[in-house]
């Protein structure tokens, strides 16, 4: 049994090399770096329900034309609700995580992507005496990229933090190197 699961990740990383090359010309994987900003919402009772700032960064690597990865973190600046008549509780702040991503091209500067992954997002109590934790968040998005240049796109997206109930619509600008 162990020489077969050997040999079938010896295969899959053989076949997972080929990928790029069967790819066609023009594209060359790589690593890009982008920034985000754009608004949240939230469902929560233990912070306003506003469209509150978000910035965000993110490091991936496009590993064929239909398929890469990414890193990435996002602010979710959310105003808590600290009245004395509000319970106390958790809204998140900040969202860390890494996502894999499909990408459709549309035509030579137009592509459609969808982001699944799953992340970190820390939880902070609208009380001094609440301390802070983490929820575990899984990521759906949806976006439409346009490339300027074969370095150079910008992007709009729309994220859902699943736990969280989170919603994140940005724009980005992405530099490919």
């Amino acid at each position: 049994m162990r020489p077969t699961i050997i040999n079938a990740a010896a295969f899959m990383t053989l076949l997972s090399a080929a990928i790029p090359a069967l790819a066609g010309p023009g594209f060359e994987p790589g690593v890009y770096a982008e920034v985000i900003g754009g608004r949240t919402s939230v469902t929560s009772k233990y912070a306003a329900n506003g469209s509150d700032l978000s910035l965000g960064a993110g490091l991936g690597y496009q590993y064929t034309p239909n398929f890469g990865f990414e890193v990435y973190t996002r602010s979710l600046s959310f105003i808590p609700i600290v009245a004395l008549v509000s319970p106390a509780g958790y809204y998140p702040d900040q969202h860390s995580g890494i996502a894999a991503i499909g990408t459709v091209g549309l035509n030579e500067n137009v592509s459609l992507s969808g982001r699944a992954g799953a992340g970190r997002t820390s939880m902070v109590g609208n009380r001094p005496n609440l301390s802070d934790r983490t929820d575990t968040d899984a990521v759906l998005g949806l976006g439409v990229h346009y490339a300027f240049t074969r370095n150079f796109s910008m992007s709009l997206e729309g994220t859902y933090l699943s736990k969280t109930e989170v919603s994140i619509y940005s724009i980005g600008a992405r530099y490919k190197f």
